[in-house]
């Protein structure tokens, strides 16, 4: 019998804050790549309360604990989520934005071919997508290729009011705006997640969803591609995964029983759960769900992430929480299962410690570069003014040096 043992201060230690930026207020979301070529990676941030978005150069391992080189990319109010694609095929990274509330729009953010330029903000061109304007309130989007032609296309979700999900078809010439064409995919209520994956493994991305508030789309599930060529207009078919009737937020996809099948993960408040739904075939149409309870000493459910955090070869989840500023609660902690991950009770590990109230969106990657799982996330209401901590990492502090 193999018997992990894992230090102490992986399990029950409070973790090391590290600013990256704190500059205003309204942190609102977390996107990684790689934009300069270093294998180092990059952040994209919405700054919602400001109605800008800033992009964030990792300075090297040396100095990752410092503030981190920032430059604003584009004035893009009511900036909900913004992500990195290289959309006119030039080789750099381009920043996409979704802006919610009145404003309706996404902007592209036309990055400079050359790295070396990427913090001179005059070589940043930043524009309206014209056929997006007004149509809804954009909440969230990926990158993806769907009709093999031209250049990378992307997925879209709205919330409220004629949300949809749907896709940006991508013109021969990506730079001329005014040819991109909306395609819708599916109605919507408020879309939090949207992770591209061949669920059924015909050899396509299909999109899977947490779809927020109460209708007939509420819930977790996934949307059939139809495959390409003169099939890339059909429907998609819809495919239900589960929490349907739960105001579901953040999720995640990981194979949490090592069967060699990707389970989905998503946190909600309705009955302050994490579920933990089980697939069951190659098909993606069978699953079995699992609740794990959140416990009073942390917040309402916002969003959940898969990973080895202590090391035993074993997929734990980060979860992170809106305490609704009741400083007896923790807003972030990391979660392992006991016996296996059908347990309904896990065993919650403090990150955050009580400073922060907001907490949001999630990524697990190894910062610092020494070998363990760091988390990335946003605050946006603690401090004076409730301008929030900002953009932040959390050190894990198993492999400490």
């Amino acid at each position: 019998m193999m018997v992990f043992i894992v230090p102490l201060k992986a399990q029950n230690k409070i973790w090391k804050r590290h600013i990256i930026d704190s500059c205003c207020s309204g942190a609102d979301g977390v996107r990684i790549a790689d934009i300069n070529g270093d294998n180092l990676p990059d952040i994209a941030t919405g700054w919602e309360e400001e109605g800008f978005t800033k992009v964030y150069l990792h300075p090297g391992r040396r100095h990752v604990k410092e503030l981190w080189p920032a430059l604003r990319v584009g004035n893009t109010p009511d900036v909900e989520d913004a992500f990195f694609a290289d959309l006119d095929n030039d080789g750099a990274m381009d920043v996409i934005t979704s802006a919610e509330g009145e404003t309706k729009k996404i902007y592209i953010n036309w990055s400079p071919t050359d790295p070396s330029n990427l913090m001179d903000i005059s070589q940043w061109e930043s524009r309206v997508l014209p056929t997006s304007e007004g149509l809804m309130q954009w909440m969230f989007g990926i990158p993806i290729q769907i009709d093999s032609l031209h250049g990378i296309d992307f997925v879209v979700g709205a919330k409220n009011k004629r949300a949809e999900i749907g896709w940006f078809k991508a013109p021969k010439k990506p730079r001329e705006l005014g040819q991109w064409t909306w395609n819708t995919i599916s109605n919507a209520t408020w879309v939090m997640s949207l992770i591209s994956s061949d669920m059924d493994h015909d050899g396509d991305l299909d999109i899977v969803t947490s779809d927020r508030m109460a209708g007939k789309t509420n819930g977790v599930r996934w949307l059939e591609n139809p495959g390409k060529g003169s099939k890339v207009n059909q429907k998609w078919k819809n495919h239900y995964i589960g929490a349907r009737g739960k105001d579901v937020m953040f999720m995640d996809l990981a194979d949490l029983d090592k069967d060699g099948l990707e389970d989905a993960i998503v946190t909600q408040y309705t009955d302050q759960e994490i579920m933990y739904m089980r697939r069951l075939d190659t098909t993606g149409t069978q699953w079995e769900s699992y609740s794990i309870d959140i416990p009073a000493k942390t917040g309402r459910a916002k969003a959940v992430k898969a990973g080895d955090i202590n090391g035993d070869g074993k997929i734990d989840l980060v979860h992170s929480t809106n305490t609704q500023r009741d400083e007896n609660r923790s807003g972030v902690y990391w979660l392992s299962y006991p016996n296996t991950p059908m347990d309904a009770v896990w065993e919650w590990h403090n990150i955050s410690g009580p400073i922060g109230y907001k907490y949001d969106r999630i990524e697990l990657l190894d910062l610092d570069g020494d070998g363990d799982l760091d988390v990335v996330t946003t605050e946006e209401n603690y401090g004076q003014n409730s301008s929030g901590l900002g953009l932040l990492w959390f050190e894990n502090p198993l492999n400490n040096r």
